[in-house]
């Protein structure tokens, strides 16, 4: 988290193009992709030019992103194996190989959650998210949620300090382990809800004596400016673009 925070602060065109272009387009890059229907994976592939296009022109290495983007994957991958085994029927034959609508599900699914998650990787490498934050609010959505992402996003690296203080403190005083043994686990997570509910309350304590009134208050930023539009409508267009022309079936029939 802390290295996006420092990617958030980088300057390129992207970085300087105002917050609310970059989220509006990512909202309807990640709507238009979840649309999808679940056996069109040839649409889909033409969204890859996205991400891959828009990290190197804001200076973004990819590294960090995937490894980010691995965390989110083991869980799209559980929810979608069933459906290698739940459906049935052959959707088509490649080079002898039988691909049913149940893989053609579960690589819809694993796609989909690749491409939707490095998108908002990219939003957060790209803007800081306190900016985020105060776009969601001007778009009117509801300010208990823009207050909980930022502060979700803030204190979860307090957490994990608590966390990593606490193991350290475990295998101070068993060194020959390798993990928390299971007997132990009940014990450790209890005792850090207890070291972050304390932490909590003197965080409260710490914001309610600098003025805080239950809203978050960012930055004022000036609105949009014509770069910012002209980018948000050339994008938003040839999402929708893509959305409804098969780039695949087109490059197929002119081979043909």
């Amino acid at each position: 988290m802390d290295r996006l925070e420092r990617l958030s602060l980088g300057d390129s065109p992207v970085h300087r193009l105002h917050p609310l272009a970059k989220l509006l387009t990512t909202i309807a890059y990640m709507g238009v992709v979840i649309s999808f229907p679940p056996y069109n994976i040839s649409g889909l592939i033409a969204f890859l030019a996205y991400p891959f296009l828009l990290a190197p022109a804001s200076g973004t290495p990819l590294r960090p992103l995937a490894g980010r983007l691995a965390c989110a994957l083991p869980f799209s991958f559980m929810a979608a194996v069933s459906n290698l085994f739940l459906i049935h029927g052959a959707a088509f034959t490649l080079g002898g190989f039988t691909v049913s609508f149940g893989l053609l599900s579960f690589t819809s699914i694993m796609l989909k959650t690749l491409l939707t998650v490095f998108a908002v990787l990219l939003l957060i490498a790209t803007t800081p998210f306190t900016d985020i934050s105060s776009q969601l609010a001007a778009l009117r959505v509801p300010k208990i949620i823009c207050l909980q992402l930022i502060m979700s996003y803030r204190y979860t690296g307090l957490l994990l300090r608590e966390a990593a203080s606490m193991m350290t403190a475990y295998f101070l005083r068993a060194p020959v382990r390798r993990g928390i043994r299971m007997k132990d686990m009940g014990s450790f997570l209890g005792q850090l809800i207890l070291r972050s509910s304390r932490r909590a309350d003197r965080v409260y304590l710490s914001m309610k004596c600098r003025g805080f009134q239950g809203v978050y208050r960012g930055r004022r930023l000036s609105g949009p400016g014509p770069r910012d539009w002209v980018y948000t409508a050339a994008l938003v267009s040839a999402i929708f673009f893509l959305r409804f022309f098969n780039l695949s079936v087109f490059l197929g029939r002119l081979a043909g």
